[in-house]
């Protein structure tokens, strides 16, 4: 039908993510692709896809899980593999706690006893300890550069302005002793009322 000139009708995607991550986040919140875009410039962009993400970590999206029990069960199994992860002093030492406490509680029980190797195998082969908290670090590391780089901004925004003020006034010599001594730069700056 490839000569057809009519439109193909096609049912409405939705696209949903489900987040298990560690980040605080929100129980929902929209995602756009065009957010990872680079250089922009307030031009829309030629292609967009939004997604829904639920929070699927334990005590978030409670009407959700009230509706889908795997879910909820899911919930609470990741939950108890991250809290065993963080007492016992292997990867498989928690995990395998973590599968004996939720079959012993009903949860995930069925699963967890028809498909233990493989859930075992799966979470040993995805989870790198070592890198997950090489990731954390570096992720860290980030936001306090950028944390940084906001406060050098303020602080030459200060400086720029406290410029402009001794200019002004026509103090040459506290512009020139600013610029040499830091702690006579903060008592100008708190004089003109600069913080």
């Amino acid at each position: 039908m490839i000569y057809h000139e009519k439109r193909v009708r096609l049912p409405k995607p939705k696209y949903i993510v489900f987040y298990n991550g560690t980040k605080k986040q929100p129980d929902s919140m929209e995602l756009k692709l065009s957010d990872c875009f680079e250089n922009t410039d307030n031009e829309a962009p030629c292609l967009e896809c939004t997604a829904t993400m639920l929070n699927i970590n334990y005590g978030h999206n409670q009407e959700l899980m009230k509706h889908c029990r795997r879910l909820e069960e899911y919930s609470i199994f990741v939950q108890c593999v991250r809290e065993y992860i963080q007492s016992e002093p292997s990867v498989e030492d928690a995990l395998e706690k973590a599968i004996d406490t939720c079959i012993h509680q009903d949860v995930l029980a069925d699963f967890l006893k028809k498909h233990r190797a493989e859930v075992t195998n799966m979470i040993l082969t995805t989870y790198d300890k070592d890198l997950y908290e090489k990731t954390l670090k570096e992720d860290a590391r980030e936001e306090g550069r950028e944390e940084g780089r906001a406060e050098i901004r303020a602080e030459l925004n200060e400086f720029k302005l406290l410029n402009k003020y001794l200019l002004k006034a026509k103090r040459y010599s506290d512009l020139e002793r600013a610029t040499e001594d830091i702690e006579y730069q903060k008592k100008l700056l708190k004089e003109f009322g600069i913080e």
